[in-house]
């Protein structure tokens, strides 16, 4: 009996060690042809996919340099609408960089813009950080074409091995046209829309006379403006009433520089007065105007003022014209008072010298 219970252990012992030893061939071998794979599967992917936009380079231009508009129209920022993102550095410049942290599906990593040729193209590297670490290279070309501007989106990608095995098992490149395709045409939307509403914009050659402003002048970053006219023109309005200043028109902003490069503006929070006299306080006192100036209506919200600026700056070109600042905005529509943005009028003049 106990010899044959030994046989008889030493017999499943025998079963299992076997099947033990089966298994684990099937694993080594598994593992041998997914390496094997892994070395003839190729570790770097090309994306290219464009898109005709009816719209002018610089509308486009605005939307693809700028982090702040390109989540408007990147198709991984609504895979997770909960997705958390930064702006490090000045956006819209080279080495600003856009971090971003979401779900499953976008994972974890930082955009860095290495070159910025404006109006015609940008560049950039990506680095991913989860779920597994890699690098890519994107850019977004512009070129003039039949019915509008070309859009070209190219990115590069790195596979590294072992991760690169999983292209057996999905079409990544099928999947990467799809999700590049509805960024663009998302782009096209964006853009088009826009110009459709700059389209309505009109502008006239006039004669203008000086006028007086005073007003509260300083340098903010662009990002900030809205900040800065909302903190200035309740106390504006109250030092002029402490002068005995007669306002005779809208609150205004003059601009004096632009620099895209620091992403900063020396712009005046400023109202039109009937003379500025005696003493103003701490208030500044501007004169502008007087001569041939380009003059716009604006309809829609001061964060598309953008578009009107552009417009004026390609229609002076077009004229041979040359410029001189400080550029003016009147806010004709009180915002207080009309709560939809798409119904603010803004007047836009650029002085020629």
């Amino acid at each position: 009996m106990h010899l044959l219970f030994f046989l008889l252990i030493f017999h499943q012992s025998f079963i299992s060690m076997k099947a033990l030893k089966i298994i684990g061939i099937i694993i080594l071998g598994i593992v041998v042809i997914g390496a094997i794979i892994s070395f003839i599967m190729p570790t770097k992917m090309h994306t290219e996919r464009s898109i005709v936009i009816k719209a002018s380079k610089s509308a486009i231009f605005q939307n693809v340099k700028m982090y702040s508009n390109m989540v408007k129209w990147s198709p991984w920022v609504e895979k997770d609408t909960a997705m958390k993102t930064e702006i490090a550095g000045t956006d819209g410049t080279v080495g600003a960089m856009w971090k971003w942290e979401g779900n499953k599906e976008v994972g974890k990593g930082e955009q860095t813009f290495t070159k910025i040729e404006e109006p015609n193209g940008v560049a950039s590297d990506i680095h991913f950080i989860k779920p597994m670490d890699g690098h890519a290279t994107s850019s977004v070309n512009l070129t003039d074409t039949e019915g509008g501007v070309k859009v070209i989106w190219r990115t590069d990608f790195e596979m590294p091995r072992p991760w690169n095995v999983f292209g057996l098992f999905m079409n990544m490149e099928k999947e990467m046209n799809t999700t590049f395709d509805r960024g663009l045409a998302k782009l096209k939307d964006l853009t088009e829309k826009q110009a459709a509403m700059g389209g309505t914009m009109t502008i006239n050659e006039i004669t203008t006379e000086p006028k007086t402003y005073i007003g509260i002048k300083k340098n903010v970053p662009m990002d900030k403006i809205s900040d800065f006219f909302a903190e200035s023109m309740p106390g504006l309005f109250g030092k002029a009433g402490n002068a005995n200043l007669k306002l005779v028109g809208p609150p205004s902003g003059l601009y004096f520089t632009w620099d895209e490069k620091t992403m900063t503006t020396d712009v005046a929070a400023v109202a039109p007065v009937a003379e500025a006299k005696g003493d103003i306080g701490s208030l500044q006192k501007f004169t502008v105007g007087g001569g041939k100036a380009l003059e716009m209506d604006f309809l829609g919200d001061y964060k598309n003022l953008g578009m009107a600026h552009n417009k004026l700056k390609e229609y002076a070109a077009s004229k041979n014209m040359k410029t001189r600042t400080p550029v003016l905005e009147e806010y004709i529509t009180d915002p207080m008072s009309e709560k939809d943005p798409n119904k603010w009028l803004t007047k836009v003049y650029y002085f020629i010298e």
